[in-house]
C-alpha cells in the first residue's frame, strides 16, 4: 500500500512540475512578445522622429532661392519690357508659369492703349481690384473707367521687373514710365510709377488678381508750350 501511495505521489509531483514548466514557458513567451512589441514601438517612434527631424521645416531649413534674369520681347515699341528677374527655388518648374504671367503683363498696357474691353475681360481675374493714386476700383468699374477714359496711353516702358511665386500666387513688382495723350491728341504729363501686381490661378489659368500703386510722380512734358 505504501508503494502504491508513493507511486501516486510521484506521479502527482511530476504532473505539478510539468504544469510549472508549461506555465514558465508561457510566461517567457508572453514576456518575449511584450519585449518585441515595445521594441517595435520604439523603432516606429524612432523612424517617425527621424522623418520629422529630416524635414526642412522641422530642422528650420528653408528653401534655397536664386534669381534668374530672363530676356523678353514685346514686338511693340510702345510697350517696353526688355527683361525680368525670376526669384525661384525651381526655375524649370516655374518657367512656364512665368512666361504666362509675363504675357499677361504685356497684354495689360495693350488693353489700356486700345481700350479693348474684351481683352480686359480675358486677362483680369473675377475678383480683380485696382488701387491707384487716390482711386480704388473693383473689376467692372475699372474696365468701364479705362475703356471710357478721355486720355490714351501712348507708351509704357518697364524697369526692374521682379517676379516670384508663393504657392498659387504670383507677385510682380516693377517701375514704369507712362506717356499719355488727351482727347485732342496733346501729350499729358509723363508719369513715373512703382507697382505691385498680384497674379492668381482661376479655372486652371493665370489671371491678374490685383494691381496696386506704390509710388507716383508726374513731370510736365517739355514739348508742350
Amino acid at each position: 500500500m505504501l508503494e502504491i501511495n508513493e507511486g501516486k505521489y510521484m506521479k502527482q509531483e511530476k504532473y505539478i512540475k510539468n504544469i510549472k514548466s508549461v506555465t514558465n514557458i508561457g510566461a517567457l513567451l508572453a514576456a518575449m512578445f511584450c519585449l518585441t512589441a515595445v521594441y517595435s514601438g520604439c523603432r516606429t517612434d524612432e523612424k517617425s522622429a527621424n522623418r520629422q527631424s529630416n524635414s526642412p521645416e522641422q530642422n528650420g531649413i528653408g528653401k534655397k532661392f536664386s534669381q534668374v534674369t530672363v530676356k523678353e520681347e514685346t514686338n511693340n515699341p510702345n510697350i517696353g519690357i526688355g527683361s525680368y528677374t525670376l526669384i525661384t527655388d525651381n526655375a524649370a518648374a516655374h518657367r512656364a508659369d512665368a512666361e504666362t504671367v509675363m504675357q499677361l503683363k504685356k497684354n495689360y498696357p495693350l488693353a489700356m492703349q486700345t481700350k479693348d474691353a474684351a481683352l480686359f475681360n480675358r486677362i483680369l481675374a473675377r475678383d480683380f481690384t485696382f488701387r491707384g493714386e487716390n482711386e480704388f476700383f473693383g473689376r467692372e468699374d475699372y474696365i468701364r473707367d479705362r475703356v471710357q477714359a478721355s486720355q490714351t496711353v501712348t507708351s509704357a516702358q518697364y524697369e526692374n521687373l521682379v517676379l516670384q511665386f508663393v504657392g498659387e500666387v504670383g507677385v510682380l513688382t516693377y517701375r514704369n514710365v507712362v506717356k499719355n495723350k488727351d482727347a485732342s491728341g496733346n501729350p499729358n504729363d509723363t508719369e513715373y510709377m512703382t507697382w505691385a501686381d498680384i497674379y492668381v490661378k482661376e479655372n486652371g489659368g493665370w489671371k491678374i488678381g490685383a494691381v496696386h500703386l506704390i509710388d507716383y510722380r508726374a513731370e510736365k512734358d517739355e514739348s508742350v508750350r
